[in-house]
């Protein structure tokens, strides 16, 4: 579902692309006081529950919380990007937290997680979710993005660090 007024353009196969900054906003920037993956996973879910986007903050959590059971969503370098696709979502929402002492995350190079991004996201949307993934990836492997959002920087900004082209 693309949200009306939405940046997404149309692609030569008739897809429309989606934009993560129709579905970034600085509001869902946090600050983490979680000490734990868990408590972590709780503040993520409460900084996307308020949006229109979710109608079921409990079931996002629910979701959120079984995928992680399967397999850390903690990819390395620093990131955790835990998701959920479900019915109680009308549409992608994205929030990034970060954590400047650090979270266990069970993540694949067993170090500690200091960003944190949940994508949340209607169900049988694989297509869109791998495009917010991807433009997600593209600025998150950049070491000078990392350091700016996990040292602080002011919500705009990372919004900004994480949607550039």
């Amino acid at each position: 579902m693309i949200q009306p007024g939405s940046r997404t353009e149309s692609v030569m196969d008739g897809h429309e692309r989606i934009d993560l900054r129709d579905h970034l906003a600085p509001s869902q920037v946090v600050d983490l006081t979680a000490t734990a993956k868990d408590e972590a996973l709780i503040e993520m879910v409460d900084a996307v529950a308020g949006t229109d986007a979710v109608a079921n903050r409990d079931e996002l959590l629910d979701a959120v919380r079984a995928r992680e059971k399967i397999l850390s969503t903690g990819i390395g370098l620093g990131i955790a990007i835990p998701h959920a696709r479900i019915e109680s979502v009308g549409r992608f929402v994205v929030a990034v937290g970060r954590q400047p002492a650090g979270l266990e995350f069970e993540s694949i190079d067993q170090k500690p997680v200091h960003i944190v991004v949940l994508i949340a996201g209607p169900k049988d949307t694989q297509k869109p979710y791998l495009e917010l993934l991807a433009q997600l990836s593209k600025r998150l492997k950049l070491t000078e993005v990392r350091s700016r959002i996990a040292g602080g920087a002011p919500a705009e900004e990372v919004v900004d660090l994480l949607t550039q082209q």
